[in-house]
């Protein structure tokens, strides 16, 4: 099997020949290129070239943002992207925008006929070392209430436009070495994207107590945006869609897990599966409290899932909980690839139990959660990579 089956394989609930891993490299790359410490074997070849070399599947969850062009990352404080592998274009229309760059600091000015807005977000020195490719919001959104109005109207302007030559490129550029996932949005739902993107958590909690109807209005107008993006989502080729991320037991707890959360994920969910596709979603936080919410939710794929010893919850606990119902995507907490955290004997003993028992399982896509960290040991990724190619035949 080439690791483009072995995905969809496990995804299905098959049994591949062996389990495919898919380490997310490219904040490691970043950084290793940064500061020139790539091994000279790796130096000169891409990104894919050096998974194709280490003998494992390509990343192709989250896009790239390092890699854009002209304004289409000026709107993401805003939780608003623009890239060609998107599956969608967003045009904004009828509000007077103003780009301000200081450096590593972008302000964006909104002006609309019911007041301004502006954002500011920023890389710093220590981001860009570690290869991060998301600025740090500065300054949200929503930082009084009558920035829920200009919000709400920047929002009810937004035209989404279906497209797929930018995913079908990517697909063909990829071809066996993996599955290229429609990202869609990193937010399940508008609420989410509320409290993720357009306000410190805090704040949004502190107006969702006291003015609900205002929290919720904002939420009604963001709405056909995001069935705009979903329908755009659902009818692209692409076998996997991707939608939410970053739950946690504290900053999305079960109540609101399950009042806000469940029926966007389970309604989406269901829509994918009537068009043959599965629904994956980002589940790297603690999750303990949120793993039989999961499976009401119905989704079909837990990316970036991530265990005891960076979270409580255990690897066993998650795959009971689970019941093969639920694609694990990850499963190795970043942590054991570094040397001044874990111990090699540490790494050994996780890895080797890990492959002992689900290497030949279905609903376990193996991958570092969340990622390849700019100080992971290289001899540990390819430790992991030759253990998993041993499996064949095992």
């Amino acid at each position: 099997m080439n690791d483009r089956q072995r995905i969809l394989a496990a995804i299905r609930g098959e049994t591949p020949d062996r389990m495919p891993f898919v380490p997310r490299l490219e904040f490691w790359y970043r950084a290793r290129r940064l500061d020139q410490s790539l091994s000279p074997d790796l130096r000169s070849l891409t990104l894919m070239e050096i998974a194709d070399r280490l003998g494992v599947a390509y990343y192709a969850v989250c896009p790239d943002f390092t890699d854009y062009s002209g304004d289409e990352m000026v709107d993401r404080p805003l939780g608003i992207v623009r890239q060609s592998v998107l599956p969608f274009d967003v045009l904004l229309e009828d509000v007077d925008r103003r780009v301000l760059s200081y450096g590593r600091r972008t302000v964006v000015e909104y002006h609309t006929p019911v007041g301004s807005i502006h954002t500011a977000c920023a890389f710093t020195d220590e981001m860009i070392a570690a290869g991060a490719s998301d600025p740090y919001v500065t300054e949200h959104a929503i930082r009084s209430l009558a920035d829920f109005e200009v919000v709400g109207y920047i929002f009810s302007h937004l035209k989404v436009a279906p497209r797929t030559a930018g995913y079908q490129t990517m697909r063909e550029r990829v071809g066996d070495r993996g599955i290229v996932v429609a990202f869609t949005s990193s937010y399940a739902c508008p609420i989410q994207h509320i409290l993720t993107e357009l306000m410190p958590m805090d704040q949004f909690y502190y107006a969702l107590h006291d003015c609900p109807s205002t929290v919720e209005r904002l939420a009604e107008q963001m709405e056909p945006y995001y069935q705009a993006i979903k329908a755009a989502a659902a009818e692209s080729p692409a076998e996997v869609v991707v939608l939410g991320s970053n739950y946690d037991e504290t900053l999305t707890p079960p109540p609101f897990f399950r009042k806000y959360l469940l029926d966007p994920l389970r309604n989406y969910a269901d829509l994918l599966h009537r068009r043959g596709k599965f629904l994956m979603t980002h589940t790297d936080g603690e999750n303990r409290l949120l793993l039989s919410l999961y499976r009401e939710a119905g989704f079909d794929v837990a990316d970036s899932l991530c265990p005891y010893p960076m979270t409580r919850c255990r690897l066993e606990e998650i795959r009971e909980a689970f019941a093969d119902r639920i694609t694990i995507w990850g499963g190795i907490p970043s942590i054991l690839l570094c040397p001044d955290k874990t111990s090699l004997d540490e790494f050994k003993r996780f890895i080797d139990n890990l492959l002992a028992r689900y290497g030949h399982q279905s609903h376990f896509v193996l991958g570092v959660s969340d990622m390849v960290t700019a100080d992971a040991d290289w001899d540990r990724v390819r430790y992991i990579a030759d253990s998993v190619s041993s499996l064949i035949g095992g």
